[in-house]
């Protein structure tokens, strides 16, 4: 025997007969390994080596959200690659998440090429978008390819599961670029057409503002808008719809009208119980005195407020017993009047008002001359409620 060589016990044939039991490892290597214990931040596994493997959270999963103990559990196996086989503790350092990435990448390059969707969850929201997990892979997903229209908060997608197109692929680059707009517009069409199949004039919904324009409100219905315009918000005038209703509002609405061929919903907020016009005559008798107050000026006269909901117009030729030619020589807005109810058509809800009229009835003045030889501006009423937008008005505020 060789004075320096080491000389052959019991215990050195002892440890060489249990290292040859071990799994060779080396960095870059892949092995199985069993799950032992579970903390917050790692994962212990058995390699079947003389060390265990230690996985890190983040080389177990791309989602800081993510809580270890849910998503694993002592006794899971799984294919893990090899870090570093000593990191000068003695400990192995492992990765589950490289070997998902390299199997998730070969699974994204598929559908790439195929065309076809994959599951996924969202993770985060950045600057521009959204990244997603798919198939253990990182995947950005721009703001104009989340969904079929313009969402203005991204924070609602975050934690959901949606199926993604790979729109573009760069492994050398790490590059990935997700999208669901042509899914999301395919589910949107397929609840269109179910919702346009049992649907009618009448039903009473209940859905979520989706977005304000000048001429109403869109109601999204689960993935269909309907329209509110601004005249069906309240039985009160209403200016604009922002002044009643604001983005993410749960309201009560009911269907008025339906075109499928034009996917377009008109929608009302009005209570039909509430509608100030459905005893008017009997509130607002003709050749009855009333007061009510001067809530708007044009220039053929004066509309004055008789109770919520419920304007009369005063034409010019009946503010004053002398000739005047603006509402505003005899008026201001707010000023309280006593107007006589001349006529009243309940059909395109409009009253008209006689303040001059009021004035002789009440005694406050006298005519002074007669009114027959007078030429009156000629009656030009336009409608109490604003008109309907246009086709392209509503193509425009949709698009």
């Amino acid at each position: 025997m060789d004075e320096n060589s080491t000389p052959i016990t019991e215990e050195t044939t002892f440890e060489k007969m249990l290292d040859e039991t071990f799994t060779t490892i080396h960095n870059g290597g892949i092995v199985k390994g069993t799950v032992l214990r579970v903390t917050s931040t790692e994962v212990t596994v058995d390699l079947g080596y003389k060390s265990d493997g230690i996985i890190l959270k983040s080389e177990f999963t791309d989602d800081n959200n993510a809580h270890l103990p849910d998503i694993v559990k002592p006794g899971d196996e799984f294919d893990v690659f090899i870090i570093r086989v000593n990191d000068g503790d003695g400990n192995v350092m492992v990765s589950k998440k490289k070997l998902d990435n390299q199997m998730g990448y070969k699974l994204l390059e598929q559908a790439y090429a195929d065309k076809t969707p994959l599951p996924g969850k969202v993770t985060e929201v950045i600057r521009g978008g959204l990244m997603a997990n798919i198939h253990g892979c990182k995947a950005f997903v721009p703001s104009s390819q989340i969904a079929g229209r313009f969402v203005e908060d991204l924070n609602q997608f975050k934690g959901k599961e949606f199926h993604f197109h790979i729109l573009e692929l760069d492994r050398r680059k790490r590059r990935i670029v997700a999208g669901r707009k042509e899914l999301a517009l395919q589910e949107a069409q397929q609840h269109r057409d179910a919702l346009f199949s049992t649907l009618e004039v009448g039903a009473h919904l209940t859905g979520t503002v989706s977005r304000l324009v000048d001429f109403g409100a869109f109601i999204d219905l689960g993935g269909v808008d309907g329209l509110i315009h601004v005249s069906e918000l309240s039985w009160k005038r209403v200016r604009k719809a922002s002044d009643v209703l604001k983005v993410g509002d749960t309201v009560n609405i009911t269907v008025i009208a339906i075109d499928p061929e034009k996917n377009k919903i008109s929608l009302t907020m009005k209570d039909p119980e509430a509608n100030p016009w459905k005893d008017i005559e009997e509130r607002f008798p003709v050749d009855s005195i009333v007061e009510g107050t001067v809530v708007r000026l044009a220039p053929f006269g004066a509309f004055v407020k008789l109770d919520d909901g419920i304007d009369g117009l005063v034409h010019v030729s009946q503010i004053s017993q002398r000739r005047i030619t603006k509402p505003d020589e005899e008026l201001a807005i707010g000023q309280t009047i006593s107007v006589l109810v001349t006529a009243i058509d309940t059909e395109n809800r409009k009253i008209s008002l006689s303040k001059k009229q009021a004035d002789i009835e009440l005694g406050y003045v006298t005519p002074e001359y007669d009114d027959e030889d007078d030429e009156e501006p000629p009656e030009e009423e336009p409608p109490t409620t604003p008109a309907e937008p246009s086709t392209e008005e509503e193509a425009t505020a949709e698009e």
